[in-house]
């Protein structure tokens, strides 16, 4: 069963040493795909493109900056292991994060978990970061959610709030419950009081129009997925469905909105009705906090 709403203080992490910053930037995303994916994906998410962003953040604490968090989202594991899985758990090996932070659907089937949960188990086991991995459950996860869900090798926070000492400072981390978009606990969301000083506020959920029911937490950065970009788009990446109420310009992407960065990821595999993604390559997506 899902974790009870909660705040849970986990054991400090060891401090991270930064560079220094520069003087203060505007709030403008710096974006880099390092080689652009292809324009038709089949079965397999190898190709997928890897986005770099140096995220400014007002009143960032001095231990955070330079703090990189993976983001990863939409596995929809199988039966079958994509060779997509090995170049991605290479890359992260190479250079690992200081977290990985996971935004749902571990796996594709979302009455049975037996085809893909072993897949998600051992990849969860091999992708390393240097602090922890952090997740929530997407809306096909309702078969792992019943009992399996502790095997993932992740920590879950759905419904709860999460904090990790960096150096002197903290990182909170908020996990919208995912299962099904109206089951945020909006009596817990409240529970929660304004941002302390020196720490940095994260919220995880999978839709990315919850954002409307959890803005009032202020937080500085918000991760979702769910929507895969919409997986099939036009040339010029409108999606053709996006799956969610906001405007399809947030479909995906990096964005300030609603008073926070907004970043919608498009994920790493396919629906269940269509394996294959258009215009709308699979993606992991690798934040560096700056200073604002």
């Amino acid at each position: 069963m899902l974790s009870p709403a909660q705040t849970t203080l986990l054991p400090p992490a060891p401090a991270v040493s930064r560079p220094a910053h520069g003087p203060a930037a505007d709030l403008h995303a710096q974006i880099r795909v390092e080689k652009p994916g292809p324009w038709l994906q089949f079965s397999s998410a190898m190709g997928y493109e890897w986005t770099r962003v140096d995220l400014p953040i007002p009143r960032l604490p001095e231990e955070m900056h330079g703090l990189r968090l993976l983001h990863l989202s939409d596995f929809h594991a199988r039966s079958w292991w994509d060779p997509a899985y090995d170049d991605l758990i290479a890359r992260v090996a190479a250079d690992p994060p200081d977290f990985i932070l996971f935004t749902g659907d571990f796996v594709d089937h979302k009455n049975d978990h037996r085809p893909g949960l072993p897949v998600a188990k051992k990849l969860f086991s091999l992708l390393k970061s240097r602090l922890g991995t952090i997740a929530i459950l997407g809306n096909h996860d309702k078969a792992v959610s019943h009992g399996h869900a502790h095997e993932l090798n992740v920590n879950l926070i759905d419904h709860r709030r999460v904090v990790l000492p960096v150096g002197s400072a903290n990182l909170e981390l908020i996990g919208l419950g995912g299962v099904d978009r109206i089951d945020v606990n909006l009596a817990f969301l409240h529970t929660i009081g304004p941002k302390s000083p020196n720490s940095l506020r994260v919220i995880l959920s999978h839709y990315p129009d919850n954002i409307r029911r959890s803005q009032f937490l202020s937080p500085d950065l918000y991760l979702c997925g769910h929507t895969h970009g919409g997986q099939m788009c036009f040339p010029n990446r409108k999606p053709i469905l996006r799956h969610d109420s906001l405007p399809h310009r947030l479909c995906s992407g990096i964005h300030r909105a609603y008073g926070t960065w907004m970043i919608a990821n498009r994920g790493f595999g396919y629906s269940s009705y269509f394996q294959f993604r258009v215009f709308c390559p699979a993606e992991v997506i690798e934040i560096r906090l700056i200073k604002a």
